[in-house]
């Protein structure tokens, strides 16, 4: 009698476990799935031949349209865990009028302005574009920054900048990339 009684505890066991990890897995099906990178379609900033997508959907919102400031045209799209400030912001800037320097001063300057480090460099081909760009940590602290730039004829330039404080470089690599893949430019 002892030796059914221990099977059938241990078949319990068994039981539970399996089921567990089958909630594990749903568990994690659910998460990928909310999580999922969804891109709004090109916006177009026509007067400078250049168009983009930008995170929207699943938690981010995205500006419909360019929006002029006084050198330059910028989109943005940030994404809020709740009803507060965002965890992730993404944000691309065609400048009119771009200082002369080289994308490694860049970096060393976007470094210096949040007091961070720069951890890796690297560069993408997309579209007639090349963006060189970095991926920027704070010590101590959960906030990474990727930032990306492209010189463009005429002395203009694209910016394209994902930060995130989640502690996930990772993330801010995935989106920036997928940002930087959506790149249409048409010298006008």
């Amino acid at each position: 009698d002892k030796t059914y009684d221990i099977r059938k505890i241990g078949g319990d066991k068994i039981a539970l476990l399996g089921i567990f990890i089958a909630a594990l897995l749903i568990a994690r099906i659910i998460v990928v799935s909310k999580s999922a990178l969804v891109l709004s379609e090109p916006i177009k900033l026509t007067q400078a031949g250049l168009s983009v997508s930008m995170p929207a959907g699943n938690g981010w919102k995205s500006e419909k349209q360019w929006n002029h400031h006084e050198n330059s045209f910028s989109l943005s799209s940030g994404f809020a865990l709740g009803p507060g400030r965002p965890t992730a912001w993404a944000r691309c800037r065609y400048l009119l009028a771009a200082e002369t320097t080289t994308p490694q001063m860049r970096f060393e300057q976007m470094a210096s302005e949040i007091d961070g480090v720069i951890i890796k460099t690297d560069w993408m081909q997309v579209d007639t574009l090349a963006i060189d760009w970095a991926l920027i940590e704070k010590p101590q602290t959960p906030l990474s920054f990727i930032f990306g730039t492209a010189k463009l004829p005429n002395n203009h330039q694209l910016d394209i900048e994902v930060r995130q404080i989640m502690g996930d470089a990772e993330m801010a690599e995935r989106t920036f990339k997928r940002i930087v893949k959506t790149l249409s430019f048409k010298d006008n």
